[in-house]
Protein backbone atom coordinates (compact mmCIF):
# COMPACT_ATOMS: atom_id res chain seq x y z
CA UNK A 1 0.00 0.00 0.00
CA UNK A 2 3.44 2.39 0.50
CA UNK A 3 6.76 2.53 -0.14
CA UNK A 4 8.87 3.50 3.28
CA UNK A 5 12.85 4.65 2.33
CA UNK A 6 15.43 6.78 4.02
CA UNK A 7 16.14 10.15 1.84
CA UNK A 8 18.75 12.78 2.74
CA UNK A 9 18.08 16.12 3.70
CA UNK A 10 20.12 17.60 0.82
CA UNK A 11 17.74 15.64 -1.55
CA UNK A 12 15.17 16.77 -0.42
CA UNK A 13 15.61 20.42 0.20
CA UNK A 14 16.59 20.24 -4.10
CA UNK A 15 13.06 18.36 -4.52
CA UNK A 16 11.34 21.11 -2.76
CA UNK A 17 13.67 24.14 -4.66
CA UNK A 18 12.68 22.36 -8.08
CA UNK A 19 8.95 21.91 -7.13
CA UNK A 20 8.74 18.55 -6.84
CA UNK A 21 8.19 18.69 -3.48
CA UNK A 22 4.58 20.76 -2.59
CA UNK A 23 2.28 21.32 0.57
CA UNK A 24 -1.36 20.28 -0.40
CA UNK A 25 -3.78 23.46 0.36
CA UNK A 26 -5.60 21.90 3.35
CA UNK A 27 -2.24 21.90 5.06
CA UNK A 28 -2.12 24.78 7.72
CA UNK A 29 0.35 27.97 6.88
CA UNK A 30 3.75 27.38 8.35
CA UNK A 31 3.57 28.45 11.57
CA UNK A 32 6.59 27.66 13.54
CA UNK A 33 9.09 30.21 15.34
CA UNK A 34 12.82 30.06 14.86
CA UNK A 35 12.74 28.28 18.89
CA UNK A 36 11.41 25.71 17.18
CA UNK A 37 13.81 25.18 14.06
CA UNK A 38 16.63 25.55 16.29
CA UNK A 39 15.39 22.29 18.39
CA UNK A 40 15.16 20.22 14.57
CA UNK A 41 18.52 21.74 13.96
CA UNK A 42 20.04 20.15 17.32
CA UNK A 43 18.07 17.13 16.68
CA UNK A 44 19.95 16.71 13.40
CA UNK A 45 22.84 17.88 14.69
CA UNK A 46 22.99 15.21 17.37
CA UNK A 47 21.85 12.51 14.86
CA UNK A 48 18.78 12.07 16.82
CA UNK A 49 15.18 10.69 15.52
CA UNK A 50 13.19 13.60 14.06
CA UNK A 51 9.87 12.00 12.79
CA UNK A 52 9.25 10.46 9.96
CA UNK A 53 7.71 12.00 6.96
CA UNK A 54 4.57 11.28 5.10
CA UNK A 55 3.89 11.98 1.36
CA UNK A 56 1.55 11.73 -1.29
CA UNK A 57 2.42 10.88 -4.78
CA UNK A 58 0.55 12.67 -7.45
CA UNK A 59 -0.43 11.71 -11.03
CA UNK A 60 -3.64 10.89 -13.22
CA UNK A 61 -5.42 9.68 -10.19
CA UNK A 62 -5.49 12.77 -8.43
CA UNK A 63 -3.94 15.51 -10.50
CA UNK A 64 -6.89 17.94 -9.70
CA UNK A 65 -5.85 18.42 -5.80
CA UNK A 66 -4.72 21.51 -4.92
CA UNK A 67 -1.32 22.46 -3.85
CA UNK A 68 1.48 25.17 -3.08
CA UNK A 69 5.09 25.46 -2.46
CA UNK A 70 6.81 25.25 0.28
CA UNK A 71 7.01 28.52 2.04
CA UNK A 72 9.85 30.29 0.47
CA UNK A 73 10.82 27.90 -2.24
CA UNK A 74 9.65 29.17 -5.74
CA UNK A 75 5.98 29.14 -6.61
CA UNK A 76 4.75 26.49 -8.51
CA UNK A 77 3.06 28.77 -11.15
CA UNK A 78 1.66 25.92 -14.13
CA UNK A 79 4.37 23.52 -12.95
CA UNK A 80 2.25 20.01 -11.10
CA UNK A 81 4.31 18.61 -7.93
CA UNK A 82 5.58 15.21 -8.25
CA UNK A 83 4.46 14.27 -4.21
CA UNK A 84 2.72 16.45 -1.44
CA UNK A 85 3.69 16.51 1.87
CA UNK A 86 1.47 15.47 4.17
CA UNK A 87 3.17 15.15 7.53
CA UNK A 88 6.19 17.14 7.67
CA UNK A 89 5.60 20.37 6.37
CA UNK A 90 7.02 22.30 9.48
CA UNK A 91 10.33 20.90 9.77
CA UNK A 92 11.12 20.58 5.99
CA UNK A 93 10.09 24.76 5.89
CA UNK A 94 12.16 25.21 8.50
CA UNK A 95 15.04 23.44 7.18
CA UNK A 96 14.60 25.05 4.17
CA UNK A 97 14.39 28.09 5.15
CA UNK A 98 17.49 27.98 7.78
CA UNK A 99 19.46 26.17 5.14
CA UNK A 100 19.05 28.34 2.41
CA UNK A 101 18.99 31.20 3.58
CA UNK A 102 15.22 32.65 2.54
CA UNK A 103 14.00 33.04 5.84
CA UNK A 104 13.94 36.74 7.86
CA UNK A 105 16.32 35.34 10.76
CA UNK A 106 19.42 34.38 9.82
CA UNK A 107 21.20 30.97 11.59
CA UNK A 108 24.86 30.25 12.68
CA UNK A 109 26.75 27.78 14.67
CA UNK A 110 28.84 29.51 17.27
CA UNK A 111 32.07 26.51 16.15
CA UNK A 112 34.38 26.75 18.89
CA UNK A 113 31.13 25.56 20.93
CA UNK A 114 31.67 22.49 19.78
CA UNK A 115 35.23 22.00 20.67
CA UNK A 116 37.03 21.31 24.47
CA UNK A 117 39.96 23.36 25.70
CA UNK A 118 42.10 21.14 24.54
CA UNK A 119 40.41 21.31 20.99
CA UNK A 120 38.71 17.94 20.79
CA UNK A 121 35.16 17.85 18.92
CA UNK A 122 32.68 17.55 22.25
CA UNK A 123 30.40 14.20 22.14
CA UNK A 124 27.06 15.42 21.99
CA UNK A 125 26.05 15.59 25.41
CA UNK A 126 28.34 17.56 26.41
CA UNK A 127 27.49 20.34 23.37
CA UNK A 128 25.83 23.53 25.03
CA UNK A 129 23.46 24.19 22.02
CA UNK A 130 22.01 26.90 23.66
CA UNK A 131 25.10 28.66 23.21
CA UNK A 132 26.67 27.24 19.88
CA UNK A 133 22.87 28.10 18.15
CA UNK A 134 22.32 31.50 17.36
CA UNK A 135 19.61 33.61 15.37
CA UNK A 136 19.86 36.72 14.26
CA UNK A 137 16.54 38.52 13.47
CA UNK A 138 16.32 40.00 10.16
CA UNK A 139 15.47 43.94 12.03
CA UNK A 140 18.45 43.17 14.71
CA UNK A 141 19.91 46.68 14.39
CA UNK A 142 23.49 47.67 13.76
CA UNK A 143 23.85 44.08 12.75
CA UNK A 144 24.30 42.88 9.53
CA UNK A 145 24.28 39.21 9.41
CA UNK A 146 25.30 38.66 6.15
CA UNK A 147 28.66 40.72 6.39
CA UNK A 148 32.28 38.09 6.31
CA UNK A 149 33.81 40.47 8.36
CA UNK A 150 31.30 40.57 11.38
CA UNK A 151 30.92 36.20 11.19
CA UNK A 152 34.80 36.00 11.54
CA UNK A 153 35.12 38.92 14.67
CA UNK A 154 31.75 36.49 16.17
CA UNK A 155 32.96 33.10 15.28
CA UNK A 156 29.59 32.53 13.76
CA UNK A 157 28.96 30.40 10.28
CA UNK A 158 25.51 30.97 8.68
CA UNK A 159 24.33 27.95 7.49
CA UNK A 160 23.01 29.05 4.67
CA UNK A 161 26.35 28.81 3.54
CA UNK A 162 26.90 25.37 4.47
CA UNK A 163 28.28 24.40 0.77
CA UNK A 164 30.83 27.11 1.18
CA UNK A 165 31.82 25.79 4.36
CA UNK A 166 35.29 24.95 3.48
CA UNK A 167 35.66 28.44 2.17
CA UNK A 168 34.53 30.44 3.98
CA UNK A 169 37.04 28.24 6.59
CA UNK A 170 39.92 29.38 5.30
CA UNK A 171 38.94 32.95 5.82
CA UNK A 172 37.83 32.41 9.51
CA UNK A 173 41.27 30.94 10.14
CA UNK A 174 43.56 33.21 8.55
CA UNK A 175 41.33 35.88 10.40
CA UNK A 176 41.49 34.36 13.64
CA UNK A 177 44.97 32.55 14.00
CA UNK A 178 47.94 35.12 14.66
CA UNK A 179 50.61 32.41 12.99
CA UNK A 180 50.61 29.55 10.10
CA UNK A 181 50.72 26.96 12.50
CA UNK A 182 47.62 27.92 15.01
CA UNK A 183 45.91 28.84 11.42
CA UNK A 184 46.74 24.97 10.21
CA UNK A 185 45.34 23.69 14.11
CA UNK A 186 42.28 25.97 14.26
CA UNK A 187 41.52 24.10 10.70
CA UNK A 188 42.14 20.81 12.09
CA UNK A 189 40.12 21.13 14.70
CA UNK A 190 36.95 22.56 13.06
CA UNK A 191 36.79 20.28 9.73
CA UNK A 192 36.60 17.84 12.52
CA UNK A 193 33.59 19.60 13.39
CA UNK A 194 32.50 19.54 10.34
CA UNK A 195 32.52 16.47 9.89
CA UNK A 196 30.59 15.66 13.52
CA UNK A 197 27.88 18.30 13.60
CA UNK A 198 27.61 20.00 10.29
CA UNK A 199 27.72 17.19 7.69
CA UNK A 200 24.38 15.56 9.25
CA UNK A 201 22.57 18.92 8.05
CA UNK A 202 23.23 17.56 4.43
CA UNK A 203 23.26 13.85 5.53
CA UNK A 204 20.95 13.09 7.77
CA UNK A 205 17.90 10.70 6.67
CA UNK A 206 14.27 11.14 7.19
CA UNK A 207 12.71 8.12 7.07
CA UNK A 208 9.88 8.75 4.10
CA UNK A 209 6.50 6.77 4.10
CA UNK A 210 4.82 7.27 0.59
CA UNK A 211 1.53 6.61 -0.83
CA UNK A 212 0.55 5.65 -4.32
CA UNK A 213 -1.55 8.28 -6.24
CA UNK A 214 -4.45 6.15 -6.82
CA UNK A 215 -4.92 6.25 -2.98
CA UNK A 216 -8.76 7.97 -2.44
CA UNK A 217 -8.91 11.59 -0.56
CA UNK A 218 -10.94 10.22 2.21
CA UNK A 219 -8.23 7.70 3.27
CA UNK A 220 -5.56 10.36 2.88
CA UNK A 221 -7.79 12.52 5.08
CA UNK A 222 -8.06 9.71 7.93
CA UNK A 223 -4.64 9.12 7.65
CA UNK A 224 -3.53 13.24 8.11
CA UNK A 225 -6.33 13.30 10.98
CA UNK A 226 -4.68 10.29 12.66
CA UNK A 227 -1.06 11.66 12.29
CA UNK A 228 -2.36 14.57 13.79
CA UNK A 229 -3.96 13.28 16.84
CA UNK A 230 -2.13 10.59 18.43
CA UNK A 231 1.62 9.70 19.13
CA UNK A 232 2.30 11.74 22.37
CA UNK A 233 6.32 11.33 22.31
CA UNK A 234 7.81 10.20 25.70
CA UNK A 235 9.03 13.20 27.34
CA UNK A 236 11.86 14.60 29.65
CA UNK A 237 8.86 14.59 32.74
CA UNK A 238 8.13 10.73 31.75
CA UNK A 239 11.75 9.61 32.13
CA UNK A 240 12.44 12.15 35.30
CA UNK A 241 8.81 10.00 36.70
CA UNK A 242 10.54 6.84 35.88
CA UNK A 243 13.96 7.16 37.48
CA UNK A 244 11.34 8.56 40.90
CA UNK A 245 9.31 6.02 41.07
CA UNK A 246 11.16 3.50 42.66
CA UNK A 247 12.23 5.95 45.50
CA UNK A 248 8.30 6.38 46.61
CA UNK A 249 7.95 9.73 44.24
CA UNK A 250 5.19 9.56 42.06
CA UNK A 251 5.19 12.80 39.95
CA UNK A 252 2.05 11.79 38.06
CA UNK A 253 -0.10 11.75 41.02
CA UNK A 254 1.71 15.24 42.04
CA UNK A 255 0.78 17.09 39.12
CA UNK A 256 -2.69 15.41 39.26
CA UNK A 257 -3.34 16.42 42.85
CA UNK A 258 -1.76 20.17 41.45
CA UNK A 259 -4.06 20.33 39.15
CA UNK A 260 -6.98 19.50 41.39
CA UNK A 261 -6.10 22.30 43.30
CA UNK A 262 -5.27 25.15 41.61
CA UNK A 263 -7.15 24.88 38.04
CA UNK A 264 -5.50 27.80 36.76
CA UNK A 265 -2.58 25.70 36.27
CA UNK A 266 -4.75 23.35 33.43
CA UNK A 267 -6.52 26.34 32.02
CA UNK A 268 -2.64 27.19 31.34
CA UNK A 269 -2.05 23.90 30.04
CA UNK A 270 1.05 24.10 32.42
CA UNK A 271 3.11 20.23 31.99
CA UNK A 272 5.12 18.57 34.92
CA UNK A 273 8.01 19.65 33.07
CA UNK A 274 8.61 23.03 33.68
CA UNK A 275 7.44 22.46 37.02
CA UNK A 276 10.71 20.10 37.53
CA UNK A 277 13.04 23.06 36.34
CA UNK A 278 11.65 25.60 38.59
CA UNK A 279 12.07 22.83 41.42
CA UNK A 280 15.84 22.73 39.93
CA UNK A 281 16.35 26.19 39.56
CA UNK A 282 15.86 26.19 43.20
CA UNK A 283 18.33 23.50 44.27
CA UNK A 284 20.93 23.38 41.66
CA UNK A 285 20.75 27.08 40.05
CA UNK A 286 19.59 25.38 36.63
CA UNK A 287 17.11 24.87 34.07
CA UNK A 288 19.25 22.74 31.65
CA UNK A 289 17.81 19.47 30.68
CA UNK A 290 20.72 17.24 32.04
CA UNK A 291 20.29 18.60 35.44
CA UNK A 292 16.20 18.31 35.54
CA UNK A 293 16.87 14.64 34.14
CA UNK A 294 19.93 13.33 36.08
CA UNK A 295 20.31 15.55 39.32
CA UNK A 296 16.70 16.15 41.05
CA UNK A 297 16.49 13.64 43.74
CA UNK A 298 13.32 12.26 45.34
CA UNK A 299 13.87 14.60 48.54
CA UNK A 300 14.50 17.63 45.83
CA UNK A 301 10.68 17.01 45.24
CA UNK A 302 9.50 16.42 48.18
CA UNK A 303 11.07 19.26 49.64
CA UNK A 304 9.98 22.27 46.54
CA UNK A 305 7.28 20.47 44.73
CA UNK A 306 4.52 21.59 46.64
CA UNK A 307 5.69 25.47 46.48
CA UNK A 308 6.87 25.78 43.32
CA UNK A 309 3.41 24.11 41.89
CA UNK A 310 1.15 26.57 44.16
CA UNK A 311 3.95 29.31 43.55
CA UNK A 312 3.11 28.65 39.48
CA UNK A 313 -0.64 28.74 40.23
CA UNK A 314 0.10 32.55 42.38
CA UNK A 315 1.77 33.46 39.40
CA UNK A 316 -0.73 32.73 36.72
CA UNK A 317 -3.52 34.21 38.70
CA UNK A 318 -1.12 37.25 38.46
CA UNK A 319 -0.16 37.08 34.95
CA UNK A 320 -3.92 36.60 34.44
CA UNK A 321 -5.55 39.53 37.29
CA UNK A 322 -2.52 42.56 36.99
CA UNK A 323 -0.62 41.86 33.63
CA UNK A 324 -3.19 40.85 31.23
CA UNK A 325 -1.97 37.43 29.85
CA UNK A 326 -5.69 36.19 29.69
CA UNK A 327 -4.21 32.71 28.25
CA UNK A 328 -1.44 30.46 27.54
CA UNK A 329 -1.74 32.04 24.08
CA UNK A 330 -0.93 35.02 25.40
CA UNK A 331 2.10 34.38 28.01
CA UNK A 332 5.31 35.56 25.91
CA UNK A 333 7.35 33.02 27.31
CA UNK A 334 6.28 29.77 29.42
CA UNK A 335 9.94 30.02 30.81
CA UNK A 336 8.81 32.98 32.88
CA UNK A 337 6.58 30.71 34.28
CA UNK A 338 9.53 28.69 35.62
CA UNK A 339 11.76 31.89 36.75
CA UNK A 340 8.51 33.48 38.72
CA UNK A 341 7.68 30.32 40.40
CA UNK A 342 10.82 29.22 41.74
CA UNK A 343 10.97 32.72 43.14
CA UNK A 344 7.39 32.93 44.82
CA UNK A 345 8.37 30.49 47.56
CA UNK A 346 10.43 34.06 48.87
CA UNK A 347 7.97 36.22 47.71
CA UNK A 348 4.56 34.70 49.52
CA UNK A 349 7.32 34.24 52.91
CA UNK A 350 7.92 38.18 52.74
CA UNK A 351 5.65 40.86 55.25
CA UNK A 352 2.84 42.47 53.68
CA UNK A 353 4.80 45.70 52.81
CA UNK A 354 7.80 44.47 51.51
CA UNK A 355 5.86 41.97 49.40
CA UNK A 356 4.24 44.96 47.56
CA UNK A 357 7.83 46.39 46.86
CA UNK A 358 8.47 42.74 45.76
CA UNK A 359 5.26 42.36 43.50
CA UNK A 360 6.45 45.84 41.64
CA UNK A 361 9.89 44.22 40.97
CA UNK A 362 8.58 41.26 39.84
CA UNK A 363 6.22 42.51 37.18
CA UNK A 364 9.31 44.79 35.91
CA UNK A 365 10.78 41.80 35.06
CA UNK A 366 8.23 40.18 33.30
CA UNK A 367 7.74 43.22 31.22
CA UNK A 368 11.56 43.73 30.28
CA UNK A 369 12.11 40.33 30.14
CA UNK A 370 9.27 40.06 27.33
CA UNK A 371 10.29 43.21 25.36
CA UNK A 372 14.29 42.03 25.48
CA UNK A 373 13.16 38.89 23.98
CA UNK A 374 15.49 37.28 26.46
CA UNK A 375 14.36 34.10 26.10
CA UNK A 376 14.74 33.99 22.17
CA UNK A 377 17.69 32.00 22.43
CA UNK A 378 19.26 29.62 25.30
CA UNK A 379 16.28 30.02 27.09
CA UNK A 380 17.39 27.72 29.62
CA UNK A 381 20.65 29.21 30.62
CA UNK A 382 19.13 32.64 30.74
CA UNK A 383 16.43 31.46 33.28
CA UNK A 384 19.22 29.70 35.41
CA UNK A 385 20.68 33.46 35.06
CA UNK A 386 17.84 35.11 35.95
CA UNK A 387 16.93 33.12 38.67
CA UNK A 388 20.02 33.69 40.51
CA UNK A 389 19.91 37.27 40.49
CA UNK A 390 15.74 37.67 40.79
CA UNK A 391 15.42 35.37 43.98
CA UNK A 392 17.75 37.99 45.56
CA UNK A 393 16.63 41.59 43.84
CA UNK A 394 13.35 40.55 44.93
CA UNK A 395 13.84 40.72 48.18
CA UNK A 396 16.70 43.43 48.34
CA UNK A 397 15.68 46.18 45.74
CA UNK A 398 19.59 47.02 45.92
CA UNK A 399 20.68 43.57 44.71
CA UNK A 400 21.97 43.12 41.27
CA UNK A 401 18.43 43.42 39.16
CA UNK A 402 18.26 40.43 36.50
CA UNK A 403 19.87 41.36 33.26
CA UNK A 404 16.52 42.24 31.32
CA UNK A 405 15.87 44.34 34.04
CA UNK A 406 19.55 46.41 34.53
CA UNK A 407 20.34 46.18 30.97
CA UNK A 408 17.16 47.03 29.02
CA UNK A 409 17.63 47.90 25.11
CA UNK A 410 14.14 48.48 23.37
CA UNK A 411 13.99 50.52 20.18
CA UNK A 412 10.94 51.98 18.16
CA UNK A 413 12.73 50.59 14.95
CA UNK A 414 11.93 46.63 16.31
CA UNK A 415 8.10 47.61 17.15
CA UNK A 416 8.00 49.32 14.33
CA UNK A 417 9.31 45.96 11.52
CA UNK A 418 7.73 43.25 13.89
CA UNK A 419 5.21 40.85 12.37
CA UNK A 420 2.93 38.55 13.68
CA UNK A 421 5.42 35.79 13.65
CA UNK A 422 7.66 37.21 16.92
CA UNK A 423 5.00 35.45 18.82
CA UNK A 424 6.69 36.83 22.21
CA UNK A 425 6.19 40.47 21.16
CA UNK A 426 2.95 40.03 19.81
CA UNK A 427 1.59 38.21 22.92
CA UNK A 428 3.70 40.74 24.78
CA UNK A 429 1.32 43.93 23.09
CA UNK A 430 -1.79 42.06 23.59
CA UNK A 431 -1.53 41.64 27.12
CA UNK A 432 0.13 44.91 27.88
CA UNK A 433 -3.22 46.85 26.01
CA UNK A 434 -5.61 44.26 28.18
CA UNK A 435 -3.39 45.59 31.13
CA UNK A 436 -4.02 48.76 30.38
CA UNK A 437 -7.65 48.29 30.16
CA UNK A 438 -8.59 47.27 26.63
CA UNK A 439 -12.38 47.37 26.56
CA UNK A 440 -14.70 45.15 24.05
CA UNK A 441 -15.82 46.59 21.29
CA UNK A 442 -19.23 46.17 21.71
CA UNK A 443 -19.72 46.61 25.24
CA UNK A 444 -17.44 48.95 26.04
CA UNK A 445 -16.85 46.49 29.22
CA UNK A 446 -13.04 45.87 29.93
CA UNK A 447 -11.59 42.19 28.28
CA UNK A 448 -11.67 39.29 30.71
CA UNK A 449 -10.71 35.50 29.80
CA UNK A 450 -13.75 34.81 29.91
CA UNK A 451 -15.59 37.40 28.03
CA UNK A 452 -12.45 36.41 25.14
CA UNK A 453 -13.71 33.16 25.01
CA UNK A 454 -17.14 34.03 24.95
CA UNK A 455 -16.92 36.27 22.06
CA UNK A 456 -14.18 34.72 20.00
CA UNK A 457 -12.00 37.84 20.90
CA UNK A 458 -8.20 37.46 18.83
CA UNK A 459 -5.75 39.67 17.42
CA UNK A 460 -7.39 40.76 14.29
CA UNK A 461 -6.25 43.61 11.36
CA UNK A 462 -7.02 47.14 12.23
CA UNK A 463 -6.48 48.32 8.46
CA UNK A 464 -7.95 44.91 6.82
CA UNK A 465 -5.33 42.97 4.77
CA UNK A 466 -7.70 43.14 1.92
CA UNK A 467 -7.78 46.92 1.20
CA UNK A 468 -4.33 47.62 1.92
CA UNK A 469 -2.49 47.75 -1.63
CA UNK A 470 -0.77 44.37 -2.58
CA UNK A 471 2.66 44.39 -1.30
CA UNK A 472 2.25 46.75 1.74
CA UNK A 473 2.81 44.90 5.09
CA UNK A 474 -0.58 44.00 6.38
CA UNK A 475 0.87 41.76 9.37
CA UNK A 476 2.60 43.94 11.51
CA UNK A 477 1.82 43.77 15.20
CA UNK A 478 1.22 47.61 15.03
CA UNK A 479 -1.62 47.03 12.83
CA UNK A 480 -3.25 44.09 15.42
CA UNK A 481 -5.84 44.39 17.91
CA UNK A 482 -8.15 42.23 19.84
CA UNK A 483 -11.52 42.40 18.20
CA UNK A 484 -14.39 40.12 18.54
CA UNK A 485 -15.87 37.94 15.68
CA UNK A 486 -18.43 40.11 15.09
CA UNK A 487 -16.78 43.64 14.77
CA UNK A 488 -14.15 41.53 12.40
CA UNK A 489 -16.81 40.52 10.15
CA UNK A 490 -18.21 44.25 10.14
CA UNK A 491 -14.29 45.31 9.34
CA UNK A 492 -14.26 42.64 6.10
CA UNK A 493 -12.10 44.44 3.31
CA UNK A 494 -13.36 47.96 4.13
CA UNK A 495 -11.41 51.01 4.58
CA UNK A 496 -11.45 51.81 8.29
CA UNK A 497 -13.00 55.27 7.59
CA UNK A 498 -16.27 53.14 6.75
CA UNK A 499 -16.36 50.81 9.02
CA UNK A 500 -15.65 53.40 12.09
CA UNK A 501 -18.45 55.52 10.63
CA UNK A 502 -20.59 52.60 10.86
CA UNK A 503 -20.13 51.49 14.21
CA UNK A 504 -20.20 55.31 15.40
CA UNK A 505 -23.67 55.22 14.24
CA UNK A 506 -24.53 52.01 16.32
CA UNK A 507 -22.81 52.65 19.03
CA UNK A 508 -22.02 56.41 19.52
CA UNK A 509 -18.89 58.84 19.56
CA UNK A 510 -17.87 58.68 22.82
CA UNK A 511 -18.10 54.77 23.45
CA UNK A 512 -16.51 54.33 20.54
CA UNK A 513 -13.64 56.77 21.37
CA UNK A 514 -13.40 54.95 24.22
CA UNK A 515 -12.56 51.64 23.30
CA UNK A 516 -10.23 52.71 20.67
CA UNK A 517 -8.15 54.59 23.43
CA UNK A 518 -8.09 51.36 25.53
CA UNK A 519 -6.21 49.69 22.65
CA UNK A 520 -3.93 52.53 22.06
CA UNK A 521 -5.87 53.17 19.02
CA UNK A 522 -5.58 57.52 18.16
CA UNK A 523 -9.24 58.29 16.76
CA UNK A 524 -10.31 62.11 15.42
CA UNK A 525 -9.85 64.12 12.68
CA UNK A 526 -5.97 63.99 13.10
CA UNK A 527 -5.92 60.42 12.90
CA UNK A 528 -4.65 58.13 10.03
CA UNK A 529 -7.46 55.63 11.07
CA UNK A 530 -9.82 58.34 10.02
CA UNK A 531 -8.17 59.18 7.14
CA UNK A 532 -7.21 55.71 6.16
CA UNK A 533 -3.67 56.60 5.82
CA UNK A 534 -1.83 53.47 6.87
CA UNK A 535 1.54 54.95 7.51
CA UNK A 536 0.28 57.94 9.60
CA UNK A 537 -1.67 54.95 11.72
CA UNK A 538 1.61 53.20 12.03
CA UNK A 539 3.30 56.10 13.08
CA UNK A 540 0.37 57.31 15.76
CA UNK A 541 0.04 53.76 16.73
CA UNK A 542 3.91 53.25 17.73
CA UNK A 543 4.15 56.27 19.58
CA UNK A 544 0.92 55.10 21.93
CA UNK A 545 2.28 51.75 22.67
CA UNK A 546 6.36 52.49 23.14
CA UNK A 547 4.33 54.78 25.84
CA UNK A 548 3.13 51.94 27.54
CA UNK A 549 6.43 49.73 27.73
CA UNK A 550 8.05 52.19 29.24
CA UNK A 551 5.37 52.58 31.72
CA UNK A 552 5.25 48.98 32.44
CA UNK A 553 9.10 48.44 32.12
CA UNK A 554 10.44 51.44 33.83
CA UNK A 555 13.16 52.36 30.79
CA UNK A 556 13.06 54.91 28.09
CA UNK A 557 12.58 53.06 24.62
CA UNK A 558 15.08 54.40 22.11
CA UNK A 559 13.05 56.61 19.70
CA UNK A 560 14.99 55.76 16.43
CA UNK A 561 12.16 55.99 13.75
CA UNK A 562 9.77 58.83 12.57
CA UNK A 563 7.93 57.13 9.99
CA UNK A 564 8.32 55.74 7.00
CA UNK A 565 8.29 51.85 5.47
CA UNK A 566 8.34 48.95 7.17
Amino acid sequence: MFEANGKQISYLLQRIHDRELAVPDFQRDFVWDSKSTVELLRSIMSRYPAGTLLFWKQGDDNAAFAARAVDGAPQLGSKSADELILDGQQRLTSLFRALTGVAEETYFLRLRKFLSQAGDVHPVHEVDFDEAIVVVEGSTKDIDPSDRGWQYAEGLFPLQRLDDFHEWLDGFARAAAPDADQEYALKRQLRAVYDAYLVPLRSYGFPVVTLPAKTALEAVCNIFETLNRTGKPLGASDLVTARLYPSGVNLRELSEEARERDSILDDFDVETYPLLQAVSLRVRRSAQRADVLRSLTADDIREHWTPVASGAAAVLDLLQNDYGVLGKRWLPYGMLIVTMAAAWPEVRAMKPLERSGALERLSQYFWCTTFMANFDQGANSQAGADYSRLSKWLADPEAEAPEAVASFSFSESTLRAANVRRKALHAGVMALTIRMGAKDFHSAQRLTALKVKEKRIDSHHIFPKGFLPKGVPSELLLNRALIDAETNKIIGKRPPSQYLDQMEKTYGAEKLLDVLDSHAIQQGPDSGLSSDDYEQFLSQRLTAVVDLIERVTGHAVTKDVTGGDA
